[in-house]
């Protein structure tokens, strides 16, 4: 190729950067400056935005660039290419594939040119370009080197050094550098999404899923809705908690040097649910469209109603509910969403308890709640015991390690030891953290609680689907049963709102509305007696 004329050349700039940020467009710059001053017109350029060495079919760009060749070839085999690149790095940065891709080009007669190298055919040239390889793999491979130990060394002292989780992001500090902290409105929908977990206000990961979608919620790229498979990663992420942990460098749990939107207790109790119950796949019976679906069962086979919208014939749009059990006499026969609804409405109008007894169940809860927490001080106590037994049998643990050759205990001992750490940092979040509700007073939290019972007539009325959905399990002990001709029949009410409706019936032989007094605060509280 060395009698060439220049001028039947054609060439392509082949360009490579490491990351998003930075610019190609000065590599391109320099390479279609020298295909000028050599007279070679240049026909494509094809930028490339991957890092590190290995093989170069991997790379989108130089994927393109050689079909670019193979397509162009064919169709005029007369072309010859020469392939323009900035510096000898962007050519590969490992030896092995550096002599593939030489061998790749030479293969399709492609004329290979660096503007800070010279390939040369020869013994000698051979050897420089196999020595310039060679060095620029070590650069590479020394580069990698350094970065994983930095990061070591960062994630040891309690840095997250990866991809922030939805929620969180890198916050530039002048005493820490890039640290992690929560980023609003996505760090309260998690919370609310974790909390409900936790404390089954969503019962399923499911449910999650719905409260994720319903909240808009998307991690980077909008209209991507949120599936099971990152809502079980949220579920089980540590960096919530303010804590974490990288098993693949040897990273066992630690406190990190940024704040968590929910406790370590509450993440250990998400946890605990999730072993209990395999990963449910999407039910239809929770579209947001029908509460009621799968809490309504058909009267005449006592299987859950099934719920959709149909379209008539004039366009317009009806919801149902109907049985679909395949030999049911009722099978297929809809009930409006109108009918089923008000329906549940009603019944819920009668379940509202009074004034009086609502306001005599808070002062009961806060009693009980006041001599449990009486105990707090014995309860403290204990926990540092507790800590003060694990420290020592992590020290003997660690003593055994070094004393046995076995790699197989070992790995066992660390485990134990992996345990008894995460145990012991749960007790002691606990002593500097007592409140299960991440800043949720007992008192708002019953507040909440008593809300849902107060009027749930008002919540299914006017609440999202979740709330409606909380309702229909706080106040019903069972599902509700419905007749086509005559309605629902008789509620299987929970026992806390059986004891209410008790409370309230005039003709209770239980408790009598004329006597039901709050004691004043001088007054010990007197108990219900059934």
């Amino acid at each position: 190729m060395s009698d060439l004329n220049p001028e039947n050349l054609v060439a392509l700039v082949y360009v490579r950067v490491s990351t998003k940020k930075q610019d190609s467009k000065s590599q391109e710059h320099r390479c279609k400056q020298y295909a000028q001053m050599k007279g070679y017109e240049v026909e494509g350029v094809f930028p490339d935005k991957f890092t590190g060495g290995g093989d170069f079919w991997k790379r989108p760009a130089m994927r393109a660039l050689m079909k670019h060749i193979d397509v162009n070839q064919i169709s005029n085999p007369e072309k010859v290419y020469v392939v323009i690149f900035d510096d000898l790095k962007r050519f590969a940065r490992d030896t092995e594939f550096h002599i593939r891709l030489r061998r790749e080009f030479k293969s399709r007669d492609v004329m290979v040119e660096c503007l800070n190298f010279n390939f040369e055919d020869s013994p000698v040239g051979r050897f420089l370009e196999s020595i310039s390889a060679a060095h620029n793999q070590m650069e590479r491979e020394e580069n990698t080197r350094q970065v994983i130990q930095k990061q070591q060394a960062r994630l040891e002292r309690g840095y997250w050094c990866f991809d922030a989780p939805p929620g969180l992001e890198y916050l530039k500090d002048p005493v820490h550098g890039k640290l992690l902290r929560a980023v609003e409105p996505k760090a309260s929908i998690i919370y609310e999404a974790l909390m409900g977990f936790a404390f089954d206000k969503f019962p399923e990961q499911v449910d999650v899923q719905n409260f994720l979608q319903s909240k808009d919620f998307f991690h980077r790229k909008r209209p991507k809705k949120v599936n099971l498979a990152q809502v079980y990663r949220m579920l089980t992420q540590i960096l919530y908690t303010g804590y974490m942990e990288y098993a693949p460098r040897g990273i066992t749990r630690r406190p990190g040097h940024f704040k968590g939107i929910i406790t370590l207790d509450v993440f250990e109790r998400i946890q605990n649910k999730l072993k209990g119950n395999a990963k449910s796949k999407a039910r239809k019976d929770l579209h947001l469209d029908f509460p009621a679906r799968g809490c309504v069962l058909c009267s005449e086979c006592h299987m859950p109603f099934t719920a959709s919208w149909t379209t008539k014939r004039n366009g317009y749009k009806r919801a149902y509910y109907r049985c679909n059990e395949p030999g049911c006499p009722a099978k297929n026969k809809s009930v409006t969403k109108m009918d089923i609804e008000n329906g549940i409405a009603e019944i819920l109008k009668t379940t509202r308890p009074s004034k009086e007894v609502l306001a005599l169940t808070q002062e009961i809860a806060l009693d009980v709640w006041g001599e449990r927490t009486a105990d707090s001080r014995q309860t403290e106590l204990d926990m540092r015991k507790e800590i003060d037994t694990i420290s020592a049998e992590i020290n003997r643990f660690i003593e055994r390690i070094a004393k046995t050759d076995n790699d197989a205990i070992s790995t066992a001992f660390e485990q134990k030891i992996g345990e008894l750490t995460n145990r012991k940092l749960l007790l002691e979040e606990r002593l500097t953290t007592p409140d299960l509700y991440h800043g949720v007073s007992f008192e708002t939290a019953l507040d909440e609680v008593l809300g849902y019972i107060k009027n749930p007539y008002e919540i299914w009325s006017t609440g999202i689907f979740e709330d409606k959905r909380l309702v229909l399990r706080m106040v019903f002990e069972k599902p509700l049963v419905y007749n086509r001709k005559s309605g629902f029949e008789t509620a299987n009410l929970s026992l806390p709102i059986r004891l209410f409706e008790c409370f309230v019936t005039p003709k209770s032989r239980h408790v009598e509305m004329g006597r039901i007094e709050l004691p004043s605060k001088n007054e010990p509280r007197k108990r219900l007696h059934t």
